[in-house]
């Protein structure tokens, strides 16, 4: 059983970051200790992923045994309820990870199956499947993204050296960019764009790209910056000074952006739910020091360089973070960290 919802994880973690504003969910089908279906919430308003798996085992889903990562949905969303597809196809047993935390379900999906006659066994692989959703639960309590930030150092804590553009490997680079892909969009200062012109793309082999968010208060940008001329992902430009753009990707969000929890407040109205933070060093500094922060990708090359330091926040890791991963990418060091006491609402 617990492979079968190792499975189930598997094809939710695959597609995470293109479903938002859901979750993503994997979901197996066995009939005789065989898999005769499985599917995934591939993108927001399609079919979930119990629907998928489903189609996928057509009439011989009936009698047949349903893994699925999150709590089927019990109401009328962008598409039918879950549980009555799962009801109509004759499916005997339901093995759920992990109830949903999102009050429109909480509970309904799992009491509508039993109610039903099915037998409904919650908690398979639960602490994974609960690690996997507490950030975008999180989002919902809060009101705003779930915010990570990405920084890229030398031993001694340099992020730009003026000389050379890159300090991590080229395998470390390459994991920031997968995890770009894992976040609804990507973030970074006026001065990251005026110094770098970056594309901010994941390049990810699924496709997912996140929605780049430019903070740009003054008005110092001009539309030959990458961001907005390349017409790939969708660019969100937050500036105080009102424009107009010509690029059908870009949209400028007019507003008051002094304070991370004003940003923070216009990216949750768009629907964002996680937010990746990459530069530069002053607008990450100032997420942590407003204590907005929950999440640190720390990606350390071993060199020792002169140029100029990342983060200027006075807070104190070790007080407000946990040290949850230690990897060696190629040559460097990543270590992440979650904010304290997440460890602990979702498909519509």
């Amino acid at each position: 059983m617990n492979n079968r919802m190792h499975q189930a994880m598997q094809l939710a973690e695959m597609l995470d970051g293109q479903t938002s504003p859901n979750p993503s969910v994997g979901c197996v089908i066995t009939k005789h200790g065989r898999i005769i279906g499985f599917g995934a919430h591939r993108f927001a308003g399609g079919p979930h992923a119990e629907v998928e798996a489903l189609r996928m085992a057509g009439e011989a889903a009936r009698g047949a045994d349903l893994y699925v990562t999150l709590e089927p949905c019990n109401h009328h969303g962008k598409t039918p309820p879950c549980t009555e597809a799962i009801i109509a196809a004759g499916i005997k047993r339901v093995f759920v990870a992990t109830e949903d935390r999102h009050a429109i379900v909480a509970g309904q999906g799992i009491v509508r199956l039993r109610e039903s006659g099915l037998t409904v066994e919650v908690g398979l692989l639960e602490d994974e499947a609960v690690r996997f959703y507490t950030p975008f639960w999180q989002s919902l309590k809060r009101k705003r993204p779930n915010v990570t930030v990405k920084v890229a150092q030398s031993l001694n804590g340099i992020v730009t050296t003026g000389e050379q553009r890159w300090i991590t490997s080229v395998a470390a680079r390459a994991a920031g960019r997968e995890l770009r892909a894992t976040h609804d969009a990507i973030l970074v200062g006026s001065e990251t764009v005026l110094i770098d012109d970056p594309a901010l793309t994941s390049r990810s082999e699924t496709g997912a790209e996140p929605i780049r968010v430019v903070v740009d208060r003054r008005g110092r940008l001009t539309e030959t910056a990458q961001v907005f001329r390349d017409g790939l992902n969708p660019t969100y430009w937050l500036t105080e000074q009102p424009r107009v753009s010509d690029q059908s990707n870009v949209t400028v969000l007019v507003g008051t952006y002094a304070t991370p929890n004003q940003i923070l407040d216009t990216l949750y109205d768009q629907g964002i739910h996680s937010l990746l933070i990459e530069g530069g060093p002053t607008i990450q500094s100032a997420f942590l020091e407003a204590d907005l922060v929950d999440r640190l990708e720390i990606y350390q090359a071993p060199s020792v360089l002169q140029g100029t330091t990342g983060l200027t926040s006075t807070i104190e890791i070790e007080d407000r973070f946990d040290l949850t991963d230690v990897a060696q990418i190629g040559q460097d060091v990543h270590l992440g960290y979650t904010r304290k006491g997440d460890g602990s609402c979702s498909q519509d």
